[in-house]
């Protein structure tokens, strides 16, 4: 058998899952250049391009995602196999899952999750979750797909129509939803939510000012600064309507066919605390339409653009 260059596939499946050669060095304890280098290495011995350098970051290609989701699935393995034999390593906990939806859904309601499991090793990535073998290696996927892609196979956690939001101050002096006209609309440049919004409400928005942002999160954000009037997704803003931080000043809740997926594990697999972190997820995602409804927020049934 070939010696395989271990060092060099560990900076490789890190840097797969970060997309990023510095975060990946960050995680190993080396430097940027020694990380490159080692992918370097790699796609010289292999012949093969993995991974298509752009100023937006690193794009596994073909035979780089082929590789990846190998180390992924196999590195874990080792892991697993080194915590139990060396019996010293606590129970372990791996997430994948998009970063708004990570850092606004799931981190402010993980204490309930944790309550009882002080000796769980908890590992969550946001970001880039467009792997297939993160169940082989003991991983809970979320990811997040768009209206019109069938996408993954998986429990569905949560349909993603659109309705406006903003500050409490700002709802103050708006009447109805003709007012968006005079006022200015914040934007995700990843998507053309107000565009989804206007067509399935039949409101107009010319003459609305606007402001763009490259992260959702900095839209929601932006929202509760009072600095104009977002679309918000359920999952990504219900904490911030119950704290009273933000408000829907008035619908229509308009389907767009967005939604949340758990893709990993599947219905009776995975051991011990992924199955239970399986069963809580899916209870949470199911009771957030009781959440709405009582916040006065009724979601469309179904969804459009599937």
């Amino acid at each position: 058998m070939p010696r395989l260059p271990f060092t060099a596939l560990a900076a490789f499946e890190a840097a797969s899952r970060h997309g990023s050669m510095t975060r990946a060095a960050d995680e190993l304890g080396l430097t940027h250049g020694a990380v490159s280098r080692q992918v370097s290495d790699l796609e010289k011995r292999l012949k093969v391009r993995l991974f298509d350098r752009t100023p937006q970051g690193l794009h596994l290609t073909d035979a780089g995602r082929d590789l990846a989701q190998a180390c992924t699935a196999g590195l874990g393995r080792v892991q697993e196999s080194w915590d139990r034999i060396a019996g010293q390593g606590p129970e372990r906990l791996r997430i994948a899952a998009p970063r708004t939806w990570a850092a606004l859904w799931l981190v402010p309601r993980l204490g309930r999750f944790l309550d009882g499991r002080s000796d769980l090793r908890l590992d969550i990535e946001g970001g880039n979750t467009d792997r297939a073998s993160e169940a082989e290696a003991g991983w809970a996927v979320i990811r997040y797909v768009r209206g019109g892609d069938p996408g993954p196979a998986g429990a569905l956690l949560s349909e993603e129509p659109l309705f406006p939001v903003c500050a409490p101050a700002l709802a103050e002096r708006l009447s109805g939803p003709a007012d968006l006209s005079r006022q200015t609309l914040l934007h995700y440049q990843a998507s053309p939510d107000w565009s989804l919004w206007r067509a399935g409400s039949g409101v107009e928005l010319d003459g609305a000012g606007g402001l763009s942002f490259s992260e959702s999160v900095m839209v929601i954000q932006a929202a509760m600064a009072g600095q104009g009037i977002a679309l918000g997704r359920p999952s990504l803003v219900l904490e911030a309507l119950e704290a009273g931080r933000l408000v829907c000043p008035f619908g229509p809740a308009v389907p767009c066919g967005d939604r949340y997926v758990l893709t990993a594990p599947a219905d009776g697999r995975g051991r011990g605390v992924l199955r239970a972190f399986r069963h809580w997820l899916l209870a949470e995602a199911a009771a957030d339409r009781a959440r709405l409804e009582r916040l006065g927020i009724l979601l469309p049934q179904g969804r459009a653009g599937a």
